[in-house]
């Protein structure tokens, strides 16, 4: 079988071990005790994906546990209102966040750090809003700016064109961090032409 390099813990899945919608209904610290629980059975790095973060002083203790707890990073969105999943992309209201309140979470997660290994990575939802791309490398230029450590970009699309697009126009940044892309709609592109883009 395949090898996995890494293991995702996500609201969805929290959610769905309690029976519950996945809008945020499980608060953090039902959540860090479902990492704690994976984290007792695998040796795997963690990524865990914060929704939005909450307030800044909310992600501030976020980042502060799961460091604690040895996960590896933190991936926060950059959407507001009432959780929706972003594979419904336009089909349901996205509401992104002010990008000055966002950063200021990037900003609180950062000084909460203990340690340089813990990551944490801004998932840009300009795309699934339907804010095109300028919005999104604006976005992603701002949360580099506010130290993060990695951007996320993410579609809905079946193709891979708009991340493709995306990433040529990021990679003329001056001021680079790792990018993260989740194939989830648009998996007819391998990981090594992901990476090669």
């Amino acid at each position: 079988g395949q090898a996995f390099h890494a293991v995702w813990s996500s609201s969805l899945t929290s959610s769905s071990i309690k029976g519950k919608p996945d809008i945020e209904t499980v608060d953090t610290s039902a959540r860090i005790g479902v990492v704690e629980d994976v984290l007792e059975v695998c040796s795997l790095p963690m990524i865990y994906d914060g929704d939005t973060g909450g307030h800044p002083e909310v992600f501030h203790f976020t980042v502060r546990s799961l460091e604690r707890l040895g996960v590896s990073a933190c991936i926060i969105e950059d959407k507001t209102g009432l959780k929706q999943n972003s594979l419904f992309g336009t089909d349901r209201k996205q509401v992104l966040e002010d990008i000055d309140t966002f950063c200021k979470k990037i900003e609180a997660g950062k000084k909460a750090q203990v340690t340089d290994d813990f990551m944490v990575i801004a998932r840009m939802e300009s795309l699934i809003a339907g804010w095109g791309q300028e919005e999104a490398l604006k976005r992603a230029k701002a949360c580099i700016a506010a130290g993060v450590d990695g951007i996320m970009i993410h579609s809905k699309e079946k193709q891979p064109d708009e991340i493709l697009e995306f990433l040529q126009a990021y990679n003329q940044f001056e001021v680079k961090v790792p990018v993260v892309a989740v194939p989830t709609s648009y998996n007819s592109i391998t990981e090594d032409e992901l990476f090669k883009a």
